[in-house]
């Protein structure tokens, strides 16, 4: 008995020293490097962005010491920075458990530009513990800009995959937007049409009811097992904007100029960021033509006995209008010409038993409605030598999904998603341009969420 304690004793010990022996793999650097190393602001915009992102997010606040070297334009009188500047240089922090900071450059009211003014960026120093990232320069153009090829890393928001991400080729500019942020987008062209959120899973359903206040809790018994992603029903089809992007498929059919048309639709808002995703709840919503050419949205809670409006205007700028129940009309993706590709939690459909039924993606490809693309293989011919040559003879794609999620492979269960190598995008713009590119990567430093891609100018738009 004496002898089998003492072993089991030895053992014991051999595992504590083992353990206190062991040790964790160190962290990569936490490197600051400048989004991307060119951007332009155009003459109808009046400030931009600039945004220095961290590996990681770090655990006290980081401050980091920008140069600025100024070329043909004066600070102050034509244009000024926040955080302001000091003898050219600009300290940026980033707070405790973030990790980003942005630079805003701002024209000054009343300045005038030829389109030759630039301000280089550098990154001097950064205090410890993060380093200096090879992206550390960025030079701002006072004129728009046409980026001939760039390497991207997309800020998707990491695992939670957070952000729906608005991407412009050309400008080589990336736009992260909160994909929980808006409900409803209307429609600025002639036709009158309501668009769900892609990016949270939400659905819509009609009733036979025009009037919001005649909807009661007793009209949605069991919606929540038909209206729903997990309920893999062939049901549910039509409670979702059919992923192609056309408007003639949405779950809110058209918006009639007679009123009395116009039904009253129960809306499951499907899920939010956040682990495990948070339900967003659910709405009831009516839409009818406004006297001003644009749509007035009535919305309530299920069981409530009045309700809210918003009035939503057409746009001359954007093909959608944003709206929140909560936060009313807000800005979402970019204007109409100032995207071509995001990437974005989506709501998809798959075949099943002769049919499709709705589910959720993750890393999906949306182009914008005035963007075409097209699919090219590499046993056809290698992205390095695809040309202006090359674009004879190519089968463009207009639909929202012609790239979808047919860049990447597996993700099922089982099944590590991993991106595919035998293919690369043709992306033609509104402006005419073509672009060659290739996806190079779903994750960064394992995270999901940071999605890298390389685009290169094929030809340029006449």
């Amino acid at each position: 008995m004496i002898k089998w304690t003492l072993n089991i004793s030895m053992f014991l010990l051999m595992l504590a020293t083992a353990g206190a022996c062991k040790k964790d793999a160190p962290l990569p650097d936490n490197l600051a490097a400048f989004e991307s190393n060119s951007l332009g602001i155009s003459e109808t915009e009046s400030s931009v962005d600039l945004l220095i992102r961290l590996s990681r997010a770090v655990e006290n606040d980081v401050s980091i010491i920008v140069q600025t070297t100024p070329e043909g334009v004066a600070y102050g009188t034509q244009y000024t920075t926040t955080p302001a500047a000091s003898s050219g240089t600009i300290n940026v922090t980033v707070p405790k458990g973030e990790k980003e900071a942005v630079i805003r450059v701002a024209k000054a009211a009343d300045a005038l530009f030829d389109g030759e003014e630039k301000i280089l960026f550098k990154i001097q120093s950064v205090s410890d513990p993060v380093l200096v990232g090879t992206n550390s320069e960025l030079t701002l153009s006072f004129s728009e800009i046409l980026a001939e090829e760039a390497e991207v890393e997309v800020n998707g928001g990491g695992t939670e995959f957070g952000n729906s991400v608005y991407i412009d080729l050309s400008a080589n500019r990336q736009t992260p937007v909160d994909r929980a942020k808006w409900d409803l987008g209307f429609y600025s062209g002639e036709d009158f049409r309501v668009i769900l959120n892609y990016a949270t899973g939400m659905m819509a359903r009609a009733l036979d009811k025009n009037d919001l206040n005649q909807v009661t809790a007793a009209d949605t018994a069991n919606f929540d097992q038909e209206m729903s992603f997990s309920a893999f029903s062939l049901d549910a089809l039509p409670y979702i904007d059919y992923p192609d992007g056309d408007l003639s498929k949405t779950a809110i059919a058209a918006i009639s100029a007679t009123a009395a048309e116009n039904k009253v639709y129960i809306i499951n808002r499907g899920t939010g960021v956040g682990t495990p995703a948070p339900a967003r709840g659910w709405k009831k919503i009516r839409v009818i033509r406004n006297a001003t050419g644009g749509y007035t949205l009535q919305h309530a809670d299920i069981a409530a006995t009045s309700f809210s409006e918003i009035q939503v205007d057409k746009s001359d700028t954007h093909f959608f209008t944003y709206t929140s129940f909560e936060n009313g009309i807000v800005n979402v993706a970019p204007e109409k010409h100032k995207w071509d590709i995001a990437w974005t939690f989506f709501s998809n459909v798959t075949s099943y038993m002769g049919g499709e039924i709705p589910y959720t993606f993750q890393d999906f490809i949306i182009q914008n409605r005035d963007v075409q693309t097209a699919m090219v293989l590499t046993s056809a011919v290698s992205f390095e030598n695809f040309g202006e040559a090359n674009l004879a003879g190519l089968t463009f794609n207009a639909k929202q999904n012609g790239i979808g999620g047919d860049w990447r492979a597996g993700g099922g269960p089982g099944s590590a998603p991993a991106v595919r190598t035998d293919r690369f995008y043709i992306i033609k713009d509104a402006d005419g341009n073509y672009y060659k590119l290739k996806f190079t990567g779903l994750t960064k430093d394992g995270e999901r969420g940071h999605p890298s891609f390389e685009h290169v100018l094929v030809k340029k738009g006449a």
